[in-house]
């Protein structure tokens, strides 16, 4: 193994990466498209992407993706902020992909690096946006179809704590 994260399974939020992982092997699945990647922040966002697609009638193997293992604060100047590791080195050992579907969190966080993103990738890659549309993230969304929470939209610009919840540059 080179990459593992580790999440507490209650309320707490104690989560990180174990010690010695290698965010240039986090967690991916990888379909048989060559031609687009799905992107998010953790893994337990695409499985539960991967579940969503399931549920629709796709074949979630058929899809890549990756997860960023965490995301990051872009520099001031966003074009000058780096391409996270994770997405650097599955485009580099992917070098047909030509769209990049960001499915990161609706927080202060995964708006800013979705920002950055739109900026920094290659041009010739297509960057869509496709945040969920209910919930904090997409794992909020697949428990708001299945019924476990109650619908709810997150607007990180009401969140109180959104400057407070920056992650380091990775």
């Amino acid at each position: 193994p080179r990459y593992a994260a580790y999440r507490a399974t209650n309320k707490s939020r104690l989560m990180g990466d174990a010690s010695g992982s290698d965010k240039h092997y986090s967690f991916r699945l990888e379909g048989s498209n060559n031609s687009e990647v799905h992107l998010f922040e953790c893994a337990i966002d695409a499985l539960s992407y991967a579940t969503l697609l399931n549920m629709y009638g796709h074949n979630w193997q058929s899809y890549n993706l990756v997860s960023l293992a965490g995301v990051y604060q872009p520099k001031e100047k966003i074009e000058e902020s780096k391409v996270p590791i994770a997405l650097a080195k599955y485009l580099k050992e992917n070098p047909n992909i030509d769209t990049v579907m960001l499915h990161l969190d609706n927080d202060y966080v995964g708006r800013m690096a979705t920002k950055a993103l739109k900026i920094i990738l290659p041009k010739h890659i297509k960057v869509i946006d496709s945040p969920p549309t209910l919930g904090k993230d997409v794992n909020d969304f697949l428990r708001i179809k299945k019924g476990l929470i109650k619908p709810f939209k997150y607007n990180w610009r009401n969140d109180k704590n959104a400057k407070k919840s920056l992650c380091p540059a990775r």
